[in-house]
């Protein structure tokens, strides 16, 4: 019985659910301080979409936000490259 109750218990806290503040600010740094915050939108309640892009190398990333999911892929080129953040880019 203490053998069950043990590995409930880890099970348990192997699958816990967080999250975090909303973005309000779109140029706020996420992932302490490592991406900013390209566009957020909502999606009828079912999560929340982000693209934000890494500070060091200029990536862009998809980032999908719900409850007890999260999801995140690097944004590709037509060509298979990876797509590059540009401070052309208008922020929204």
């Amino acid at each position: 019985m203490k053998k069950i109750i043990l590995i409930l218990c880890a099970c348990l806290l192997l699958t816990g659910c967080t999250s975090y503040e909303d973005a309000e600010d779109k140029s706020e740094k996420a992932g302490g301080g490592y991406f900013t915050v390209i566009k957020e939108w909502n999606d009828d309640d079912s999560g929340v979409y982000k693209i934000v892009y890494a500070n060091d190398t200029g990536v862009k990333y998809l980032i999908y936000d719900a409850y007890c999911v999260r999801s995140m892929t690097a944004l590709y080129n037509a060509d298979g490259s990876l797509q590059l953040y540009e401070e052309s880019e208008v922020q929204e």
